[in-house]
């Protein structure tokens, strides 16, 4: 019973990289809408396994110079910033198709953010992968203004 116990203990402590992804499409759905229709990074980056390199790009809304793969603390980071500057009043999904032979499913919405004083809508783009079960990120995109 001992030795059960110590391996209970240490699996409690082990992170697992599939928890840090999307379990279903519904749930990456909804923490999609709420990271960018409330401002919430950490509903997004709940969608970026460790390890993995997310494509971000925002074209007018941050300088984003060099490379544009972010890995998930970094992403955290761009977009609490981002949210910070622009701040978020909603988002819809406008359309959404799943690619099964590529295991991707790719979102199209319209985010609508308070920039400088004024409401603006913006296309965003979201492609997301399916590993192991579990849905990620792959990128997220937004059209330029």
């Amino acid at each position: 019973m001992r030795l059960w116990s110590k391996i209970a203990i240490v699996l409690a402590f082990v992170p697992l990289i599939a928890s840090a992804q999307y379990k279903d499409l519904d749930t990456a759905l909804s923490n999609l809408t709420r990271g960018f229709g409330s401002g919430d990074p950490q509903a997004i980056v709940s969608g970026i396994a460790d390890g993995d390199q997310v494509i971000l790009q925002f074209p007018g809304l941050i300088d984003q110079s060099g490379s544009n793969a972010y890995g998930r603390d970094q992403a955290a980071y761009l977009l609490d910033g981002l949210f910070g500057r622009v701040h978020p009043t909603g988002f819809e999904q406008q359309s959404a198709r799943k690619f099964s032979s590529e295991g991707q499913y790719q979102i199209k919405g319209t985010w609508t953010i308070q920039n400088a004083g004024k409401t603006e809508g913006r296309e965003l783009y979201i492609t997301l992968h399916n590993k192991n079960d579990r849905w990620s990120i792959l990128s997220i995109r937004s059209a330029g203004k």
